[in-house]
């Protein structure tokens, strides 16, 4: 995935992309009509860091993170840990060779109570419903463990 498709899929805020998106959709970002792929070129796009960020990311762990070295300077760290997984709030979706794999979207007020249930009173994991910001349907649980999702759906018509 090139550089300017993440931080596009990073900034989308359009039902059923992320629940928490990381930076700030300045621009066109796509929208849900395409799934996102009809995003503007990376010459029109502008974004920034969107104010939550730095809540998932706090700055007091910034000193615990491995930085990369470039031409004697640190740059950014090898990778970024956040306070909730951001895995299950925002969902992932990918294929390989031979392998796939897709993790619906979640609550993350859901998986920070979880977390904070865990860590306070050893309480094990329960099931997470999957969960989308802005979603107006219904997704239940079926009897086999998969989910049904029921939308809402208006034409022009």
């Amino acid at each position: 995935m090139s550089l300017t498709m993440t931080i596009v899929n990073m900034a989308q805020s359009f039902v059923g992309s992320n629940n928490i998106n990381l930076l700030m959709p300045n621009g066109q970002f796509g929208s849900r009509n395409q799934g996102g792929k009809d995003h503007a070129s990376a010459r029109y796009i502008f974004t920034n860091l969107n104010r939550v960020t730095r809540f998932l990311f706090p700055e007091p762990d910034d000193h615990t993170l491995t930085y990369i070295e470039d031409d004697g300077q640190l740059v950014e760290p090898e990778y970024y840990v956040p306070i909730i997984p951001l895995v299950l709030v925002n969902g992932c979706e990918g294929i390989g060779s031979g392998w796939s794999t897709f993790i619906p979207n979640h609550d993350p007020r859901q998986i920070a109570t979880m977390i904070l249930d865990r860590l306070n009173h050893g309480t094990p994991f329960g099931d997470l419903k999957p969960w989308y910001k802005g979603f107006l349907g219904e997704i239940n649980r079926k009897e086999d463990g998969n989910y049904e999702v029921k939308g809402i759906m208006e034409t022009d018509q």
